[in-house]
């Protein structure tokens, strides 16, 4: 090649984006932006734009008036994000915890927006998407990261140009399409503790109108951790997910795509290690330091072992999860301009999640999460443009029936001194023993009719408008029982039974935005935005008290935000540095909170509204080239939160002026990576990263237990990538400081006498070979 400067997959690649399609918007526009690759003889290298669909049309990132953040699937692979739960390492405002450990659901945070709901019946206001359909079920929320084109990170109500009205964002997961070239890709990815990844994918024509696209990934790992009482190893996995693409062009102006899709998981469930609160001798509470120092036990006197992954276990069990869906695209161009679009999904869900929750060797706590769902949405819209002005307006439906079968398991190892029986009330021990049922059955209809448009007033001013209406309406059952023959006899007896609850609302969302370009390229925007989430019912365990229990199974209010946000995209010294801001203010009113409530007694689970809450940031995204084939990137964000007027109606307890849950003040990371042709052919990628997060609570309470303190996570990775790019091989590793860090906690203090954490992958290093004809 002589002289000539070549990158083909860094962030320096030197590369122009085309977009070729006909009409506006439309699935065929993702297919349609490809990098043309440009041969260079000079040293004249800039930063690569990024395309992308986040306001369904295919444009630079630079060129959209609000904050994302977007990663194609070789930045994620340089980074080593493999599961979806990872992206909130290197999005600062985003955080992505779980409800009990790998497995299980995603809860997403982003700038202050979120909900901690453990049950599966309410999902968070940060929407997924995977393509053009909105993920419903949080049960499916791990499985989308695999054979990805990109991702992308939507910050901000998003309402007005996508079918589910959302408060706080969106993260959308774009797949990778059929292509009519024959292409074969796979990747191997084996890790210390016996942990493989194999993702592999084919694609290529079937008929002259007709390609295809199959892609499987499957996951395995021995665990990290050990089960002392036996010596096994804990926190495997065992999941496998495919998807199958069809493309199909009839004629010119009509493009159908089919998706079918599935997961199944057969791994098992993550293990909790206790932070003991009781003094081993007296029985009191000890005093924080003590606690903090692992000096006290739980309610039965056990103390976990100082490696916190490790424990004595006697409930381990199995997740099992089974799900199918599909969707089926269609876009037709109504003339040059105008193209209609119309999305039909479907997905079917059943997981069984069975959770040792005290991470005792004795059976204090153990309950088992069951839930199946079947979800139904069609969206129609149409969008055009002309030289000034484009438009998008579109008709959204979901059905949704999710039915929760749970049950717990409290003090089974206290039966030897109750003869057996149950003691709900605790009259022997002190201690409630009962076995218990939670059944409910909840259907979701929503229906929106949204819409916006851009108008170019000049070559510098520019404006948007959006709206949407949404109206909500869901129903509820809800039973509780008590499961006890031998006490009770044959059948069970009722503790609860809620029919027919209804809850319903109809609101006006919108969205006003101006956009300034004084020399062509800077972008200087400012918009207004209201977003909407409907109220709904409290899904988990109501309390044996009948009182509390119909406290609890009250509706809890619609939350509203209005988000005011402005911000900046430049780049400097010919696109060889880029800075993008965004300074943001989200104004909530009811706010959505999920609180577990020690009473005294037994824990109680509320669902509640905040009267007001509000988040204040900033986020900064910087990249620059720094010198022939060396490349940097930082990215953070600086928010400040309170809920500013909230006490809890079922308690009495008053949370005003404590900090959003999930929302460090700081999160900060960033990367370097060169990359160095070799003289015999191929080039070397050597790439150094990093993720720190600030101090943040997983409670309302701000209970400093129920915390994490600030960490920072270290990568790296060095790859070799053959001449032609047909194959490469890598060595990784990630969290290489072997940090602990909390990825959720639990306060347990009134039924075990403790605190149950679940913690984030330990270091991890490995080899990674992929090909891709």
């Amino acid at each position: 090649m002589g002289n000539t400067t070549f990158y083909r997959r860094s962030a320096l690649a030197v590369a122009v984006s085309t977009a070729a399609f006909s009409g506006a918007y439309s699935f065929a526009q993702e297919n349609s932006v490809e990098s043309e690759e440009i041969y260079v003889e000079s040293e004249e290298l800039f930063l690569e734009e990024l395309i992308v669909t986040a306001q369904k049309k295919s444009e630079s990132i630079q060129d959209i008036p609000i904050a994302i953040a977007a990663f194609s699937d070789e930045e994620m692979n340089a980074l080593g994000v493999t599961q979806s739960g990872e992206l909130g390492q290197f999005v600062p405002g985003l955080e992505i915890g779980n409800s009990s450990g790998e497995g299980s659901q995603l809860l997403l945070f982003l700038r202050g927006a979120g909900l901690n709901d453990l049950n599966t019946n309410n999902a968070g206001p940060v929407g997924l998407y995977s393509d053009e359909v909105y993920v419903s079920s949080p049960a499916l929320s791990p499985f989308q990261l695999f054979d990805a084109e990109r991702v992308e990170v939507l910050k901000g109500p998003q309402g007005t140009i996508y079918g589910r009205n959302t408060t706080g964002g969106a993260v959308k997961f774009i797949t990778k399409k059929p292509t009519k070239e024959t292409q074969v890709s796979g990747k191997w990815r084996f890790s210390n503790r016996g942990r493989s990844v194999i993702e592999a994918a084919a694609s290529g024509a079937l008929s002259k109108n007709v390609s295809a696209r199959v892609a499987v990934a499957k996951t395995d790992s021995d665990g990290y951790g050990k089960n002392l009482i036996d010596g096994s190893t804990v926190n495997g996995s065992d999941n496998t997910a495919y998807r199958a693409l069809f493309s199909i062009e009839p004629n010119e102006d009509t493009r159908i795509l089919v998706n079918v899709h599935g997961a199944k998981v057969d791994s098992p469930n993550s293990s909790f290690s206790p932070l003991g609160t009781l003094d081993p001798v007296t029985g009191a509470t000890c005093s924080d330091q003590r606690i903090a120092n692992n000096e006290c036990v739980d309610v039965l006197g056990y103390r976990a072992p100082e490696n916190e992954l490790d424990g004595n276990y006697n409930g381990i069990g199995r997740i099992n999860l089974d799900s199918i869906g599909g969707y089926i695209e269609v876009d037709y161009d109504l003339s040059d301009d105008i193209t209609f679009t119309s999305v039909t999904s479907y997905d079917d869900l059943e997981r069984t999640l069975p959770e040792e929750s005290d991470g005792a060797p004795a059976s204090m706590l153990h309950i088992d999460y069951g839930v199946a769902s079947k979800t139904f949405s069609q969206e129609f819209r149409v969008t055009g443009a002309t030289d000034a002005f484009d438009w998008l307006a579109g008709v959204f439906y979901l059905d949704e029936e999710i039915v929760q079968d749970q049950t717990l398991d409290l003090f089974r190892s206290l039966r030897s001194t109750t003869g057996g029986l149950a003691d709900p009330n605790g009259e022997v021990n002190g201690i409630p023993v009962l076995f218990a049922r939670s059944y409910n059955v909840q259907d979701l209809q929503t229906t929106a009719v949204y819409g916006q448009a851009n108008y170019i007033v000049n070559d510098e001013w520019s404006v948007t408008v959006g709206g949407r209406i949404t109206d909500e309406q869901r129903q509820f059952d809800a039973l509780g029982q008590l499961e006890e023959p031998e006490t009770f006899g044959p059948n069970a007896i009722d503790v609860y039974r809620f029919d027919d609850l209804e809850t319903s609302a109809t609101e006006f969302s919108y969205r006003l935005g101006a956009e300034y370009r004084p020399d062509g390229g800077t972008l200087y925007y400012a918009s207004v935005a209201s977003g909407f989430k409907s109220g709904g019912f409290n899904g988990g365990f109501l309390n044996i008290d009948p009182a509390i229990a119909d406290r609890q199974i009250q509706p809890f209010d619609p939350e509203f935000v209005t988000a005011y946000e402005v911000g900046m995209k430049a780049d400097f010294f010919n696109s060889k540095m880029r800075l993008n801001a965004s300074l943001f203010y989200n104004d909530f009113k009811d706010l959505q909170v999920f609180t577990l409530v020690n009473s005294g007694s037994t824990p109680i689970l509320v669902l509640d509204n905040a009267s007001n809450a509000n988040s204040t940031g900033v986020e900064l995204d910087f990249s620059a080239v720094l010198a022939q084939g060396l490349t940097a990137n930082l990215n953070a964000a600086f928010i400040s939160s309170e809920l500013e007027n909230f006490i809890d109606e079922t308690t009495g307890q008053d949370y005003s002026g404590n900090k959003l849950t999930q929302t460090p003040d700081t999160s900060v990371s960033g990367y370097v990576n060169y990359e160095y042709p070799l003289s015999f052919g191929g080039y070397v990628t050597a790439q150094a990263g990093f993720a720190y997060k600030d101090d943040l609570f997983f409670s309302t309470d701000n209970n400093p237990f129920v915390a994490q303190e600030a960490y920072t996570l270290v990568s790296g990775r060095i790859a070799y990538i053959s001449p032609a790019e047909t194959w490469s091989v890598a060595l990784f590793v990630n969290n290489l400081t072997d940090q602990r860090y909390q990825t959720n906690v639990s306060d347990i203090r009134d039924l075990t006498g403790s605190y149950v954490r679940t913690y984030g992958l330990p270091r991890t290093y490995g080899l990674e070979l992929s090909v891709d004809f």
